[in-house]
């Protein structure tokens, strides 16, 4: 982590020293330094079968920062993580895009993380020439580069086009249009910590406003926090870890209210816990893993998940994103099914069919050193098929969980939907 702080603060600094011309490159050197590869040499090769099932499969990938990055969503990159084509050529069919907007730096003399330190996002954003000043300005900056490459999807001949999917009819048409053969790919918005909200009136209609405003521009799965207390809640990694605020109780329910999906990754025990109380729907946790699995270097105990928070996530009727890095799960992808295994019988133990509440939660772009590639997803169900996944389990996190949960939680959803898109789903993919 210090080698990253460095090499950000290099960069930033060559390009002030050097002016404009030199910040393209100096945008790649912190890309490169800060979203790496850590593949797994002794990860298995798909064969045929492996190959074949994957394919034939509905992906759907909870959390993928792309947007925060100087790179063109609709253009293969030689670096970083994910893109339209790398995450087609894996055969997602539907990700999820997430938007950071405030990232304190991780000084190692500290056992928290803090909104007072230094904000990488801010001096990338600034880097990158994106407004720095305010969360809220990089967050709707973020949220016009997705409606942008949608638009330029539509008349790309060499790109799959980006289907937004913003109520349950237009999860139903993606899927049937996969069916069919048609290459496109849904795409969703996520917000990663609604710093802003309630920061400067805490009151109940500035708050729901500002939810609703976020609404309006096509935001569909909401987390309050990310790595620091904020006006809304308590983090997993910060130095208070309160529960939901005032503020934040009004932010759940207008978003819940609206047709939100409410993510709680990176929350504080307490606010998990106050959250749980509050939601009538389903919740997720969107890219994470797990403690009692994830133990010693390189995992981090407080930014996995405690099994009193897991049980919340499965009362809830919810889903849990596993991640795909050595800090949620461990070193080697072979660790990926022993987390989910884990929450699938965690899940048994509650009379719960384990394998409804697992997912995929890549974090691609997030700032981690990620195990398996955006283009090589077969890997990961080849991993799955070799640690003993039946077919059913493995159709089940990959992307028929995810699309159960929005088919009645998006706006528009209904058990009628929730029907049809099970029908679409079971008609399989060429």
């Amino acid at each position: 982590m210090k080698r990253r702080h460095l090499l950000f603060a290099g960069g930033a600094g060559a390009a002030a020293a050097l002016g404009w011309g030199a910040r393209g490159p100096a945008i790649a050197a912190v890309d490169r330094g800060f979203n790496r590869f850590a593949l797994d040499p002794d990860a298995p090769e798909p064969d045929a079968a492996d190959l074949d099932m994957h394919q034939g499969l509905f992906l759907a990938d909870l959390h993928a920062d792309c947007l925060k990055w100087d790179r063109d969503l609709l253009q293969w990159s030689e670096y970083g993580h994910a893109d339209v084509p790398r995450l087609h050529a894996g055969n997602t069919a539907l990700q999820v895009f997430a938007m950071v907007t405030h990232s304190p730096v991780n000084f190692p003399w500290r056992d928290c993380l803090s909104a007072d330190a230094p904000n990488h996002a801010a001096w990338l954003a600034a880097l990158q020439g994106r407004p720095f000043r305010s969360a809220r300005g990089r967050a709707f900056y973020q949220m016009d580069l997705f409606w942008d490459a949608v638009h330029r999807s539509r008349l790309a001949a060499d790109t799959p086009e980006i289907r937004p999917i913003l109520n349950a009819s237009e999860l139903l048409a993606l899927i049937e249009a996969r069916s069919a053969g048609a290459s496109v790919m849904g795409g969703m918005l996520a917000l990663e910590g609604g710093h802003w909200v309630g920061q400067y009136d805490p009151g109940p209609g500035v708050v729901s406003a500002e939810i609703r405003r976020l609404y309006d521009r096509g935001l569909r799965i909401f987390a309050p926090v990310h790595r620091f207390d904020n006006p809304l809640g308590g983090s997993s990694e910060g130095c208070e870890r309160y529960g939901l605020t005032p503020a934040g109780r009004v932010a759940l329910q207008v978003a819940e209210e609206q047709g939100m999906m409410i993510d709680l990754a990176h929350a504080s025990e307490d606010l998990i816990r106050d959250a749980s109380e509050l939601l009538r729907n389903p919740f997720i946790v969107s890219h994470t893993g797990v403690r009692a699995v994830c133990e010693g270097l390189p995992c981090l105990p407080d930014r996995n998940m405690s099994d009193d928070s897991i049980r919340a996530v499965l009362d809830s009727g919810g889903l849990i994103g596993v991640g795909y890095w050595g800090q949620a799960v461990g070193e080697g992808v072979a660790n990926i099914p022993r987390v989910m295994e884990y929450i699938m019988e965690m899940a048994e133990q509650r009379g719960l069919n384990g394998a409804d509440h697992v997912a995929l939660g890549s974090d691609f772009d997030g700032s981690v050193a990620t195990q398996i590639s955006a283009n090589e997803l077969g890997v990961l169900t080849a991993t799955l098929r070799r640690a003993g996944f039946d077919a059913s389990t493995i159709e089940r996190i990959a992307g028929r969980n995810v699309c159960r949960l929005l088919a009645s939680g998006l706006p528009g959803g209904s058990p009628v939907i929730a029907e049809n898109i099970e029908q679409a789903l079971q008609k399989g993919f060429v």
